[in-house]
Formats: C-alpha cells, structure tokens, sequence
C-alpha cells in the first residue's frame, strides 16, 4: 500500500504534531551540547517547510519553547508533552530527542537526560531526574492514538533503544537512531548542529523528484554518515526498527522555475471587496520562528506562511498568463483574498472553561484497565464541555507507599541526598501529587498508614477501624472508600505438568510448591516485589515456602531464569512468550494476578489477549494460595493540607468518581473484560457471561467460586519484614575476584588490552558501591603459598577508581595459577565475617582456561562439593579461552554447583560479566 502521507487529502482534518526535544544545558557533570539550538532550527525548517514540510509550524511543540542556552529542560515538562501528544493525535506524530543519553552496565535501559539529570550508586534509581526509553518513552507512545508514530533519537547509545522498541500490535512505528547500539557520537558543532541531525535535515529539504519516506531516509542517512567515525573511531552507522509499511516525512521537493523573459503583465480586474482585513503577508522568513509554548504566535506564523506561499504561487502564474485566462485569474484573486482572510484571521477562541483535573495514580499491574475505565468516565455540562479531567499515570508500589509515609517530601523535596543518591524525593520516584490512588490491594494503604517513628500519614478506613496516629511528617490524609474490583494472586502451572487438582484451592503456597517441585523440575517466578503490591504479598508468601531457607537461594534461582527481573506481571508473561525463553516455558510456574493468567490464556485472535502473547505460552491453570491475600483494588481518597482553595468540589468530585467505578455497569465492564471480578456487596463478584474467566480458554484454568484468601489482619509487618529480606538479597554485597595472572595469559595475548583479562575486571568494577565489599586476588604464586591480595578485600567507599587503577596496573608472574587453592580460599573468605546468610556473595574467576583444566579430577569434586555448600557463594568462571564452559568442565560444574554461570568467547563475556557483578553490586556504571 502507499505510504501514510499526512498532508494527503484523505489526511487533512486529521491531528499530527511533532515534540522536538532538545536539551542544551546540563548542572551536573555532563557537558553542555551547544549544537542542540541549532538541531532545534534544523529540524523546525524541515517539518515545517513551505514546500516539502508535512507539518503546520502550529503542530510543532518545542521543549524548550524559550529561553536560550540556559533553559531548563525537565522530565516532567517533557512526558507532559509526549501524554498529551499521545491523546491529542490521530494523524503523524513525529517525537525528535538531541542530548545525553546513558544506558546501565549490560546496555539495557537506554534513560534520556536532561538539565538536572545525575548518576548515583543507587542501585534501584541508578538515573535520577531522565526518563527511561523502556519504561517511560516506549509505554507512553504504545499507547498513542496516532495513525503513525515516528521517533528520532540523536544522542549516544540511541542504538539501544532498539532491543526495548516494542509497538502494539498493528500500531504503525517507525525509530531511527543515530547510531547503533553501544556507540556514542561527537557533540557537534554549534553552528552547524550535530552530523546526524544535519544530514537529516538536508535530506528532508532536497528530495527532488518523488516524496521522501522513512525507508528512503534510512538509506540516504546511512549513506550520508558512512565517511565519518564515531567515538573512539566506531563506524557511524544509524540504525532502525519499522513496524508498519512506509511514511511520507517531507513531501518532494520541486526543481526552481526558470525565469520568463520579462514582458509587461496584462492589467488584472479589479478585485471583489474582500474581508478589510485581508492584506499581503509577510514574507515566511522575516524574524525567527515564534517559541513552540506560545500557540497563537505560532499559529498565526503559520496561517502567514500559507499565505505567503499562496502569494508566490499567484505571482508566478501572473508571470506566465495569456490574455485568455486573465478572467480565471479575477475569480482566483477573489478567493486568494478570502483565503488569506482566513489565513491571516483570529482564532477560534475555546467557549469550555478549564475543566478540574483529577490525578489517579495507580500500582503498575492496573494501569491499563484503570486508564480504560477513566476514558470512560466523560462528565460534560449542558453546553457539551467536560467538567472533569482525569490523568492515570503509575508508579512502583514501595515507591508510592514510602512516598505518602513522608509526604512532606512531596511539597519540600529534600535539598540535597547523599552521595549514593539514596533518598526519597516523591516528585521524581512517583509523579505530582495524587487526588486518588488506586493500589493493587489495602496491603498497601495499611503500610502507608502504619504508624511509627519512620513516619507515616493521618487515616480514616471507612467501616474499618480507627484513624492511626498523625505523625509530624505528615501533609495527607487517605481515606479509604471501598474496593472497585478483585482479582486473586494465583500460582499459574502450566497444564503440562503434574500437581494434584486437590492442591488448586485451601493449601498454603509452600505445600503446593512443594509438591510440585517434587513431581518435576519447577521453576517459581515472580516480578519484582519492588514493583506492584501483588509481587510483594507472592513474595511473603515465597520466603516461607523456600525449602533451602535463604532468601538469597530464592532470588538466585529467579536472577538464573530470567536475568533482567519483570517489573510487572504483563511483562513477566510476555517475557516467557519470547522465543528465547522457551526452555524455561515449559517448566515455569509464574505468581501473577489471576485477570493476568486469564488474559494470556486467551486463544490467538480472542478480544483482551495481550499483543505480545504467542503460540509458545503454555495453557495455565490457577491455584490459589490460601496464605496470599486477595487483591481488593481499594480506591483511596487523597487530601492535601493546605489544599482548601477547591477542596469542595475536588472532594465531590472524587466521590463521584469512585461511586462510578465501585457501581455503574459500564464501570465495572471496563474491569470484567480485563478478567477482574467485580465489586459486589460483600465481595467479589462471580463473573458474568462475558467475562474474559467465563472464556472456554479459561474452563478448566480458573474457579468461578473461589475461598477468601490470605490473613484478615494487618500485614503491613509481615510486608516490610519481606522486603528488608528482599533488599538484602539484592546487596551490599560480597565480590571477590581471583585473577589467573601467570604468564600464559600474556603469551595467549588475553592479558593486556581490549577484552583482556585486567580491562574485563576493571570494566565489572564499575557495578560495585561504596557499600560492597571486594577485592581482588592474583593466583599465580609460588607452589604452597597463597594468592597475592593485589585489592584487599574490603569496603572500598570513595577508592573505586584506586582498585580499578589498581587492577589495570597489575603484571603476569612467572608462576602456575593456583586454581584450586585459590577458589577454596576465595570461598571461605567469601562466607566468613558476616552472620547475614542472605548478603549476595560472589567469586568471579578470571583464567585462560590452561590452569583451569589443569586441576586434578579429586581436587575438582572437592572443590564442586565446597561450592555447593551454605552460605552460598556463586561462581562464575570466564574462560579467555574456548572449551571451559563445555558440558562436563570443571567449569561448567561449578556453575550448577553454585548458581553461577561459565563465560567464554561465545558469549559477549564484557556485558555479561558486568551484568553478573550488577547482581551483587550496589553501583551502576554509566
């Protein structure tokens, strides 16, 4: 089929817009990118060309509109842009991105920067004040209403974006990034602009003879930029991803008129009388383009372009006109005249005033049904406008429950955190501040509003208790008004494996895993307790069934089956749908919401399947733990101190909102057709004929009548108990590295240099913290004696760089490795000095493989046998050399033992030892 062309009549009432986003000037240590003004330009002239632009210089929307070299550029102010652009559009929405980017030690998490983005060693925030490509970016604009969506990143390592570029299904979406992935780019030049984005430009002006499309842009930049060199000399190639057939971005460019030999034009007839406010517009490029933040401005240099390319048009056909068309052209003067009235008239003013906007903020699981629901709920006064607005936007569970703990914070933001950036600031973790909030269970509202010296808020629970205690920080009060739906936490087992059907109701979660990893290999799964309230109650519920009795066994095994944890249970469903994942298919069993299993149940082509659900899921059937509590979906009022100026109508409106949500039927469809269950009078619902748990996908998968699960008391306790363990999983940790230093290594030239074994060390250092202990041993020494503590093992706060520096400055020795010696010892030092079972431990071997396979087959069961032992201690091997990893290898064997991993050349073993050392570390490189 054509490409989508936006200035296509079929097009022409439609909305598009571009965001062009550029960030100039940084506060932090990020130099500033003077080049980015002029991309802004460049980008501006493009799109919104007289001849080939495919704009209105009114759809543009700049950030930032104005204010020079110093404008302040905020994630805020930029994800406002993008939300309204997602609901505003349904034409071309362009979105262009000029700064910093920054990406996590393995490559992943592309985060955008802007003027007062930081770097900290916080492992859970490691970017503070960006917005992440993966989580912020690419949800935003999946959701988008446009016909197309093109986005253009011109930053360093925009290539990474690609492995997140995850459009709905059937959405038109085209990315094209600056270079590909891992590679940085030169700032550019102020005058000019960046390479990237002048290349781009040239050829959205210059494409003669036919339309220029996205496809042919890719092959013209790709072309443009193969001269030049990127950062450290890296081909500069930009890279893409297309989901969709073709868009138009600039329309052709036609070839200039040759110039008539002069000759006296006929006189014209006089005009009709034209509106009296028609006159000559002024030329396109008199005075600088209006700022993007100024509508009218920009909309009346719009209307004033239009006409000034009517105008040329008018005085090129006069130049070329016969006596015979002298009259046409009276008739074309009097509707130029009107045109230009038009053009150039006021407009339309808005007769609707401002409507109260309500803030919803949500658990991350029920976003997209509580979205649906809010669209839904459109309130109009008698003159058609809309009384309320309400905006649904989420955030990690722990983050918003700790966020109203101190709510203070939300009003007066800490001045400044502490080096490791560890502090909480609610406008950056969470979002503005919420009228309603909506979590996944009242599990959440009761840590909110416990009482104690770590804070907490002021409460009423309609119908359940009496108020808590205020406490000095609080500026809130939650009052909870009663669930809208319920959805129970269940244990999803693929059909294929064998459990007793006794065990799908009343059993406790440690007896049905327990018999379930008895009939067959299992692996439980889980997203991150971090993250959605529905994860943490699963994840209470876990540690107590954990047969080995560490928390740190439960997360190795969860770290082993799926590296990058899922921050919700969408995400974790459609990770197992990846073709890579099929192995750990078959045997996963996945804690997830029961709407969730139910929707990813759903036959191919069924109404509610997720978009990314494939042939290779399993058929699930739900059991449901009687020690995991239901999830009540509690709506909970949020009142601000200070906040009286419309506090009134904020309040009746709210109530409205919820009475709606926990009662109308179309409310309630909206959660139902999700697989939630209604709210009923004394619980929850059964579900109605056209629930998506009434499928025949889902007969034998799910119970209509379901018991009421988990305890009637408070768990807020019980919760953070199982976070604390949670976190202490995760880090500080304990990382030692034994380093094969004997001469081989220099000989086999895997020593020195890029990927060698120092710079492999070194780089992995990067994700250990001021709070981890590490250090590093040299393994070459004499017969007997022990390795040598080159780093000595320790906290090194503030010395990252020393031990790094260190590491790069060590030299081979004329010594076998003592392979064998040398892990025992590693591991008993590792498991020694701590009484914390839980603390993350790791020993990283570094070898050319010859010492390696040198270790007798006795001293190799001993040393398997040890590092099977508790505390547990993995181990992972990299190997410079082929062979190690083998099936049966010493260091394969040692990888099962402990949980670890063996990495050699056939891996990337850079990112992924990076990647394993981030599992322990508390750091984040850049």
């Amino acid at each position: 089929m054509p490409p989508y062309d936006a200035r296509g009549e079929e097009n022409g009432a439609k909305r598009h817009r571009a965001v062009l986003i550029g960030v100039e000037h940084y506060t932090g240590t990020r130099n500033d990118l003077p080049a980015v003004a002029t991309n802004l330009r460049l980008m501006r002239e493009a799109l919104t060309d007289g001849t080939t632009g495919v704009m209105r210089p009114e759809d543009l929307v700049v950030v930032p509109g104005q204010g020079g070299p110093s404008a302040t550029v905020s994630p805020l102010r930029v994800r406002a842009a993008l939300s309204s652009a997602r609901d505003g559009v349904d034409g071309l929405l362009v979105v262009y991105f000029a700064g910093h980017g920054i990406v996590r030690p393995d490559g992943s998490d592309l985060n955008l920067m802007f003027t007062d983005s930081r770097v900290t060693r916080d492992r859970h925030h490691p970017f503070v004040d960006t917005l992440s490509w993966r989580d912020d970016v690419m949800p935003e604009l999946r959701n988008s209403r446009a016909d197309w969506v093109v986005v253009i990143l011109d930053c360093c390592f925009a290539g990474n974006a690609l492995a997140a570029f995850s459009p709905a299904a059937g959405q038109n979406f085209a990315l094209l990034t600056a270079a590909e992935p891992g590679v940085e780019i030169p700032p550019g030049d102020p005058g000019t602009g960046t390479e990237f984005t002048a290349a781009l430009h040239r050829l959205l002006t210059t494409g003669e003879g036919e339309p220029v499309t996205f496809t042919r842009i890719v092959t013209g930049i790709r072309r443009a930029m193969a001269p030049l060199k990127a950062v450290d000399g890296h081909p500069w190639i930009p890279d893409e991803r297309r989901h969709g057939d073709d868009v138009v971005l600039a329309l052709a460019a036609l070839p200039e008129p040759s110039e008539p030999a002069p000759s006296p034009a006929p006189p014209l007839p006089p005009s009709p009388a034209g509106p009296p406010s028609a006159s000559p517009a002024p030329s396109p490029s008199s005075g600088p383009p209006p700022p993007a933040d100024a509508p009218q401005a920009v909309a009346a240099t719009g209307r004033k372009r239009r006409a000034a390319s009517l105008c040329r048009a008018l005085s090129a056909l006069v130049g070329r006109m016969t006596r015979t068309t002298a009259v046409v052209l009276a008739g074309v003067v009097a509707l130029a005249g009107a045109g230009a009235w038009f053009l150039l008239g006021p407009t339309q003013g808005d007769d609707c005033g401002s409507p109260l906007e309500l803030r919803v903020l949500t658990d991350p699981d029920l976003r997209p049904t509580v979205k649906k629901a809010a669209d839904a709920y459109l309130e109009r006064d008698d003159a058609g406008c809309r009384t309320v607005g309400i905006t649904v936007y989420d955030a990690k569970a722990t983050d918003a429950v700790e966020a109203f703990r101190s709510s203070s914070l939300w009003q007066a933001p800490p001045a400044a955190c502490p080096p490791s950036g560890d502090c909480l600031r609610p406008q950056r973790d969470v979002g503005a501040q919420p009228d309603i909030w909506i979590p996944a269970a009242g599990s959440a509202w009761q840590r909110a509003t416990a009482g104690g010296a770590s804070g907490g808020t002021t409460a009423a629970a309609t119908g359940t208790g009496e108020p808590a205690a205020d406490v000095a920080k609080s500026v809130v009060d939650l009052d909870r008004l009663g669930p809208v739906a319920y959805t129970p936490m269940v244990l999803g087992v693929p059909d294929t494996m064998r459990l007793a059907q006794s065990l799908q109701t009343d059993d406790p979660l440690n007896r049905i895993v327990s018999a379930l990893q008895e009939a067959q290999p299992a692996e439980i799964l889980r997203p991150d307790p971090e993250g959605t309230e529905g994860a943490l109650l699963a994840t209470d519920a876990l540690y107590t069934a954990s047969r080995a009795g560490y928390v740190s066994t439960v997360e190795t095994r969860m770290a082993q089956a799926l590296p990058r944890m899922p921050s919700t249970a969408r995400e974790l469903m459609c990770a197992l749908a990846r073709s890579s994942n099929n192995g750990l298919e078959d045997k996963a069993a996945v804690l997830v919401p029961e709407q969730t299993l139910a929707q990813f149940n759903l036959s191919a082509g069924k109404a509610g399947r997720p978009d990314c659900a494939t042939e290779a899921l399993a058929h699930r059937v739900a059991h449901y733990p009687s020690d995991v509590p239901m999830l009540d979906l509690p709506f909970v009022r949020v009142t601000w101190a200070g906040a009286d100026r419309d506090a009134d109508e904020r309040k009746a409106a709210v109530e409205e909102f919820h009475d709606w949500l926990a009662t109308d039927p179309d409310a309630q469809k909206a959660f139902t057709d999700d697989g939630f269950r209604g709210a009923g009078e004394s619980g929850p619902a059964p579900p109605g004929a056209g629930s998506v748990l009434r499928s025949e996908d889902n007969a034998t998968a799910v119970r209509e009548q379901i018991p009421a699960t988990g305890p009637s008391t408070d768990v807020s306790a019980s919760l953070t108990n199982a976070l604390n363990r949670y976190r202490g999983a995760l880090g500080p940790g304990r990382v030692l590295y034994l380093l094969d230093n004997s001469t081989s290594t220099a000989d086999k030239r895997v020593w020195d240099g890029t990927g060698g074994a120092k710079e492999l060390v070194a780089r992995s250092m990067s994700s250990l913290g001021a709070k981890d202990s590490y250090g590093v041993w040299l393994a070459a020494v004499e017969e007997g004696r022990p390795a040598t503590d080159h780093v000595p093992f320790g906290l090194r706060a503030g010395d990252g760089d020393g031990a790094q520096k260190a590491v790069t400055g060590a030299r081979t020795a004329a010594y076998n490795a003592r392979i064998a010696d040398g892990l025992s010892d590693a591991l008993d030092t590792l498991r020694n000095g701590t009484t914390d079972a839980e603390q993350p431990r790791l020993l990283v071997l570094v070898t050319d493989g010859e010492d390696l396979e040198a270790v007798e087959e006795d001293e190799r069961k001993e040393l398997v046998a040890k590092a099977a032992g508790t505390p547990l201690v993995r181990i992972v091997t990299v190997s410079l050399q082929s062979g190690a990893c083998a099936d049966g290898r010493l260091g394969d064997r040692l990888a099962d033992a402990s949980g670890g991993r063996c990495l050699d050349p056939a891996a990337d073993i850079a990112v992924e030892l990076a990647a394993e050392v981030a599992k322990a570390g508390t750091g984040d490189a850049e």
